[in-house]
């Protein structure tokens, strides 16, 4: 009997531990911090063996907290008390006291702080909205609403976030692939009439006779990067070496004509399968990143009489992107005739559609490519 007792009692414990475990994962969804009447701006708000921190850069702006980093600790003053954080250790002290749990964490290089702790040590109360995953902090001798009344801001305020993030679309990212040519300048000349942002993956061999075309691509705005020099799936796959030259030679002749860097790259045919780890590895030495796609266009396949195919791929293959959840949508077209022909209606469709055009931005490198290498 005692031993059925002690396994019932075990049970119940792991079922307390590991239930606390799954709710406090649920409630790692969006959560709010409070400052007397209003909702503070804090977006990475984490729970932590459930207490709910934040960075403490974010949150000494708001309450006024000077903070100091030196000889390897971080220094918090305010009312008299001294707050450190030793880097090293990873300890925190409160007035020459080691506090027994870790109010202070580092995370990935920042520091994030408990919010009930700091409020607590420099002089405010706090109230947790556990229906709404709240907390306000606030101070008596501050005029401020009742708790009941926070409450329905509270509820404003996720009604508006949800609100706004149920209404954006995703982000989307028109790439051309194979110019410079014709065709290059009649996209381009669409993009501008539509006042949007496209990316090029340029050919080495035709940039060499298209100079001009390279330098309105790119004083306009659109990012222009290496398609390789030749094209050629025999000579490009041949070996690594022929690979990484002609990705680099066509990047560094991009960057003689435009001036600026062409770190991304395109390579023929997609990376999948063709590109072998030597080559991946190769691509990383040499500082490049690679984009795939998420939409084919396939609109080599048609001809200019069959342009309303190519408007239809797009559509579907975005729709179903979205529809996955992806925010970033890469649609691969080409410079050539049929595509000149169904741009403005791919354009317009998807400025009716509320979708967001974007180029590539070098600072903010999203990961596409069917490789799935986070490196890249």
């Amino acid at each position: 009997m005692k031993k059925w007792t002690w396994i019932s009692c075990i049970a119940i414990i792991c079922f307390l531990f590991t239930g606390t475990g799954k709710a406090e994962a649920a409630e790692n969804g969006k959560r709010y911090i409070g400052l007397h009447d209003r909702i503070l701006p804090i977006e990475d708000i984490r729970v932590i063996d459930g207490d709910t921190k934040v960075p403490l850069k974010d949150i000494a702006k708001y309450l006024y907290l000077p903070v100091e980093t030196k000889d390897g600790k971080t220094i918090i003053q305010k009312r008299g008390k001294v707050i450190i954080f030793d880097h090293t250790t990873g300890a925190t002290v409160l007035d020459g006291v080691d506090q027994p749990w870790a109010p202070i964490s580092s995370i990935d290089g920042e520091l994030f702080i408990s919010v009930k702790y700091i409020a607590r040590e420099t002089g405010f109360q706090f109230e947790y909205f556990q229906q709404h995953h709240t907390i306000r902090i606030y101070r008596d001798e501050f005029n401020h609403i009742s708790n009941e009344a926070f409450e329905e801001i509270i509820k404003e305020h996720a009604a508006k976030k949800h609100q706004i993030s149920a209404s954006k679309k995703a982000n989307v990212y028109l790439t051309f692939d194979d110019g410079p040519n014709q065709f290059t300048l009649i996209n381009h000349a669409t993009l501008e009439t539509y006042k949007v942002p496209a990316t090029f993956f340029f050919l080495g061999n035709q940039i060499k006779h298209n100079e001009s075309i390279v330098k309105t691509v790119s004083k306009s705005g659109h990012y222009v990067g290496s398609h390789s020099m030749t094209h050629d799936k025999a000579l490009v796959y041949s070996s690594t070496e022929s690979f990484i030259a002609e990705m680099t030679g066509a990047a560094q002749l991009l960057e003689q004509v435009t001036g600026k860097s062409a770190n991304l790259v395109r390579v023929p045919y997609g990376s999948k399968p063709l590109v072998t780890p030597s080559m991946q590895k190769s691509l990383i030495d040499h500082g490049l990143y690679m984009w795939d796609w998420d939409v084919d266009s396939n609109d080599w396949r048609y001809t200019d009489k069959q342009t309303s195919q190519i408007i239809k791929n797009v559509q579907d293959g975005v729709t179903k992107a979205a529809k996955s959840g992806d925010k970033d949508i890469i649609i691969l077209l080409h410079d050539r005739s049929q595509t000149t022909i169904a741009l403005p209606r791919i354009i317009e469709w998807l400025q009716k559609e509320g979708y967001t055009f974007k180029t590539y931005e070098p600072d903010n490198h999203i990961i596409q490519n069917f490789l799935q290498d986070p490196l890249l």
